[in-house]
């Protein structure tokens, strides 16, 4: 998967920065591993588990999402650049 520097990515400046509420996936509650969409704060899990924060992404429209727990290894996804940003 290509990384590329977040000044390229055209839906970066449509994040929001909500706030983190929790870190359980909304539709079946796991824990770990989960990404919160940047768009709205919606919390889901990840395609190795469920696949909800992907399915989210894809019927929102909202392209960026964030690892969680959030740290100095959480990483940046944008869905429709398909690249990690950096």
């Amino acid at each position: 998967m290509a990384t590329i520097p977040h000044s390229q990515c055209p839906h970066f400046d449509e994040s929001l920065s909500p706030t983190l509420i929790s870190e359980k996936c909304e539709e079946c509650g796991v824990s770990s591993p989960t990404r919160m969409c940047l768009s709205c704060g919606h919390v889901g899990c990840c395609d190795s588990t469920n696949g909800h924060a992907t399915a989210h992404a894809q019927s929102s429209d909202h392209p960026l999402i964030r690892s969680l727990p959030i740290s100095e290894r959480s990483f940046t996804w944008c869905y429709q650049c398909q690249a990690y940003l950096s």
